[in-house]
């Protein structure tokens, strides 16, 4: 047969889907969608984004979050293989500016929080702009603004469903009366992403809750609390009444889980000393993580005790906690935030230094994580801890600090926000 009359070797669709697209990094699969319709309309659509997240979670790298002002930086923990060791070696890219995400967020200062599940990131402030960011391939939307009122506060939560594949904000809206008897009240709105074009009210009664909602309005630093998106429920701490709000994503129902019996005590006064500590630095109160795909909360002690203290909910069910006592650092050198569990099931630690321990000089600070510091402490190397629960061994990673940071260092702190996956979730 002539070479010009055979037919082109076409490869079957099930091979192109399964054995080469979905094993592909983002930045190729968003030029694999220019390729043709088909393709384009293949990777946007919901079937091949959950196997490309499903795909992802067998990932071997865990990707890094930080802000600094307005900025956004990231960077990528990829793991190599080492001969004849068991630890495989962790190389952390260097940290690079984000800067698609600056103009979405612009009008964002002192955001509540920056939430990622999934890849997608909710940054939300008092100033009641919410927007939803694709950390992966750059795509953002700005959610409904909610005009603002005298003595009116919003509190923001983020969730996804696995068993719908929808992501879903939680609004929570508090006012203040004082002129009347009940100076709090507080409503429940959702907003869904490729659903909704408002936010739309619960049909919730504050009253019939399993918690004391009002009471929860009242509490000032509430609009400063951290959730966790764990098995399709929101969760967040309130500790006045030692429980943790659920809320069901897919159901948009509220239930609650008590904190475990021995929290208050661990907590206690030195907690509260770590929480004015990190609030001068505008840290936010992030006690409650993910360890391993299940809830964790945790008490930072390591101001007084050189100790964190963490409990995690291995039985929902039948409310089993499992407590541990990690030790990380030389007393009353500084604070600590768990940031949760990376791709290789260690937990990881970010490490902040008392300014006092450093230097004499109150304008010179600098963090073993996230450095704000004088020139004199430019070349100090930021540095992650990672421990391993089964051998109650940890690590040290640094990184690189060196690119893209012209004009870097300056008053204010480098905060790591969080980690988060690859997501090919479209957003437009």
């Amino acid at each position: 047969m002539d070479r010009k009359s055979r037919p082109n070797p076409q490869l079957p669709t099930d091979i192109i889907l399964s054995h080469i697209l979905l094993r592909l990094p983002v930045k190729a699969l968003l030029r694999c969608r220019c390729v043709c319709k088909s393709w384009s309309s293949l990777i946007r659509s919901p079937s091949f984004v959950t196997a490309f997240r499903n795909e992802s979670n067998k990932s071997t790298t865990t990707n890094l979050l930080f802000r600094k002002n307005e900025l956004f930086f990231s960077s990528k923990i990829e793991e190599e293989e080492q001969q004849g060791g068991n630890d495989n070696f962790l190389i952390p890219t260097p940290i690079a500016e984000l800067p698609h995400m600056k103009q979405p967020c612009q009008p964002i200062q002192r955001p509540n929080h920056v939430q990622s599940v999934h890849g997608l990131a909710c940054a939300s402030s008092s100033s009641r702009h919410v927007s939803i960011l694709n950390l992966s391939t750059r795509e953002s939307i700005q959610l409904p603004h909610v005009k603002r009122e005298y003595n009116t506060f919003a509190t923001y939560h983020f969730g996804f469903s696995p068993l719908t594949n929808e992501y879903k904000v939680l609004q929570i809206f508090q006012r203040f009366r004082p002129k009347e008897v009940r100076k709090w009240d507080i409503q429940f709105n959702v907003f869904t992403l490729g659903t909704d074009s408002s936010w739309r009210p619960l049909r919730v009664d504050p009253g019939h809750l399993l918690f004391d909602a009002l009471g929860y309005a009242s509490v000032r630093n509430m609009r400063c609390s951290a959730s966790v998106c764990v098995n399709g429920a929101i969760h967040w701490m309130y500790e006045r009444q030692k429980m943790i709000v659920v809320f069901e994503v897919r159901e948009e129902a509220f239930r609650v889980v008590p904190l475990p019996q021995d929290y208050t005590p661990e907590f206690g006064q030195d907690n509260h000393e770590y929480k004015r500590i990190t609030d001068d630095y505008g840290q936010a109160d992030a006690s409650i993580i993910e360890v391993g795909g299940c809830v964790g909360v945790y008490a930072d002690k390591s101001w007084k005790e050189n100790k964190v203290v963490l409990w995690i909910l291995k039985d929902h069910q039948n409310l089993v906690w499992v407590k541990e006592t990690i030790s990380v650092m030389p007393r009353e050198a500084g604070f600590v935030e768990v940031l949760g569990t990376i791709h290789t099931g260690e937990l990881a630690f970010a490490l902040y230094l008392d300014r006092n321990t450093i230097c004499s000089d109150s304008l010179c600070i600098a963090f073993t994580f996230g450095i704000e510091a004088s020139r004199d402490f430019d070349d100090c190397a930021p540095q992650l801890h990672l421990y391993d629960m089964k051998s109650k061994r940890s690590r040290i990673l640094d990184f690189d600090f060196s690119h893209n940071l012209t004009g870097f260092w300056d008053s204010s702190p480098l905060k790591l926000v969080s980690t988060y996956d690859d997501s090919i979730v479209p957003l437009k």
